[in-house]
């Protein structure tokens, strides 16, 4: 494995991801084949965390969410200026 894969992944389940690429010789079909279901990082070969929980948000929260992100870049646009 290139060390490499730290510099250039910033997420820990996509560096696994590109490990796993790497040890298939860069073929995402053997990925998704991969026997080696004893190594500890099969269930996150597919660059996702299997264990994370599905987060439910409602239409009010999602709202708040786009608020704040309007006055996020509105802040970051009146700063450049």
């Amino acid at each position: 494995m290139s060390t490499d894969i730290i510099e250039t992944v910033k997420s820990p389940v996509k560096a696994i991801r590109k490990y796993c690429v790497e040890c298939c010789r860069e073929s995402l079909d053997e990925v998704r084949r991969c026997p080696a279901e004893r190594c500890i990082l099969h269930p996150f070969r597919f660059g996702k965390n299997p264990f994370r929980a599905v987060r439910e948000v409602t239409e009010e929260q999602k709202r708040k969410m786009a608020e704040g992100r309007e006055r996020y870049l509105n802040e970051k646009k009146n700063n450049s200026d």
